[in-house]
């Protein structure tokens, strides 16, 4: 069960006001849209809800308890610009949020935890269309390939919460399809 709870929230750089007395509550396994203008705040307010903003008043709950002040593991998230690591390849890309949680210490897996992780980003890179792409380096994709990596990315350790900011931008309309799909499927799951 994961809940998210806004109280009185309030986002001011210096004199601007950008987010103003926000209250909220999601349930879980709440799908929710945040729509409006350009510049109104709504990427702000999910980089609150990660973690890598913090609010001038008001708070964040999530399960009843406050919003830890960094990100981590329960928070997943898609930008509308992808972010990849250039010197990691397709699947070590993948099997990094693995492999992070996994072994924290030593940022690795090994024998059969890492055979079942492998596993799992190979499902992942089929879902996602980049099967023939494991070897391959960021650079070496296209953008909508790249994108695909990020959504894949952000699911692979199945956090509570989901954020998509625009994900789907640099995609074609059958692929957004697909990734809508992949993401409705990891959501139902839960």
């Amino acid at each position: 069960m994961t809940q998210v709870t806004v109280k009185r929230l309030w986002k001011e750089f210096g004199a601007q006001v950008v987010l103003e007395n926000i209250n909220l509550h999601i349930g879980d396994h709440e799908f929710v849209t945040i729509v409006g203008a350009s510049g109104c705040g709504k990427t702000t307010f999910l980089r609150m809800l990660l973690g890598v903003e913090t609010p001038s008043r008001g708070e964040f709950l999530i399960d009843g308890s406050p919003l830890p002040s960094e990100p981590g593991p329960d928070r997943g998230i898609v930008f509308q610009r992808y972010s990849l690591f250039p010197h990691l390849s397709v699947i070590d890309n993948l099997m990094l949020g693995l492999e992070l949680r996994g072994s924290p210490v030593l940022g690795r897996l090994f024998g059969a935890r890492r055979r079942r992780a492998l596993d799992r980003a190979d499902q992942l890179l089929d879902a996602v269309g980049l099967q023939g792409a494991a070897d391959k380096y960021p650079t070496a994709l296209s953008g909508g390939m790249q994108q695909r990596l990020s959504i894949a990315q952000s699911v692979i350790c199945e956090p509570k919460i989901l954020l998509l900011d625009e994900p789907f931008g640099a995609l074609d309309p059958g692929i957004t399809s697909d990734m809508h799909t992949l993401i409705l499927k990891q959501w139902n799951m839960h």
